[in-house]
């Protein structure tokens, strides 16, 4: 595995759309989370209703949901990078070269890891630094959150590794992306609870692990669910797990019947 995953290194390491992206995320994350962080110290009404978001044990939680918000930059580097590959027939080389079609799936599954591991790191790190700064608390309280981002990277990455496998084209595949974890499933999931069944939007796939981190947003969540209890944590990891499967079973399938 380590040897596959140097050589996906030497593909991307001179590639400036992966360096872009990787720094952009690198720092929008403590930059979303100062950012957040000074507007809910600043704003008296917030920090009363809010509390202390940034300090142990709460800050977990709060970092995980910030980042969530900016995770989509990672699949879309995931979707460039997949799309090039079936665009320059790297595929077909890396076969030519002496690859069997698992070494090859192994490389791109082992990449998806290890983003999703990127993602996970730079949370705890961001996290804890945080939780320093703003004293208060036991540390390891609610530690498992760093689960719960961890699953919830693998979920967004999941979902864009299987558009980039499916799809030739990364400008749709990005902007399909974007849309459906932005926008699309936010607009479904609320139909869902409101127009159907109360907590239905939690069974898709992003919407799941949104609602397994809820980070600021927990207060407005308790009051809509007031009589109305939601799905427990282990619910939507479960949910999370099954549509993670899914997607990762249907892209694992697509490169193994494709024609190189």
């Amino acid at each position: 595995m380590i040897q596959l995953l140097n050589i996906e290194w030497m593909k991307v390491k001179a590639y400036r759309t992966f360096w872009i992206l990787i720094i952009l995320f690198f720092v929008a994350v403590p930059l979303l989370n100062m950012a957040i962080e000074s507007f809910v110290s600043q704003t008296k009404q917030v920090s009363l209703l809010l509390g202390s978001p940034f300090a142990f044990p709460r800050v977990w939680d709060t970092v995980a949901w910030a980042t969530s918000i900016v995770t989509p930059i990672m699949g879309v580097m995931l979707i460039i990078f997949l799309t090039n590959e079936n665009n320059f027939r790297t595929v077909r080389q890396n076969i030519i070269d002496g690859w069997s079609r698992d070494q090859y799936i192994t490389a791109k599954f082992g990449v998806l890891i290890t983003t999703t591991l990127f993602i996970t790191l730079l949370i705890v790190v961001t996290a804890f630094i945080f939780g320093l700064k703003n004293g208060t608390g036991e540390a390891t309280e609610n530690i498992v959150y760093i689960f719960y981002a961890f699953v919830q990277s693998l979920a967004y990455l999941s979902l864009a590794f299987f558009l980039g496998v499916y799809m030739k084209r990364a400008g749709i595949a990005i902007a399909l992306y974007v849309m459906y974890a932005y926008i699309g499933e936010f607009v479904v999931a609320g139909l869902l609870d409101y127009k159907v069944v109360r907590h239905l939007g939690a069974f898709l796939p992003l919407e799941s692990t949104d609602r397994l981190i809820p980070g600021l947003s927990n207060f407005a969540r308790k009051l809509v669910d007031q009589g109305n209890p939601p799905p427990s944590n282990s619910t939507y990891v479960l949910i999370a797990l099954a549509y993670i499967a899914l997607f990762n079973f249907l892209s694992w399938r697509k490169i193994k019947k494709s024609d190189l």
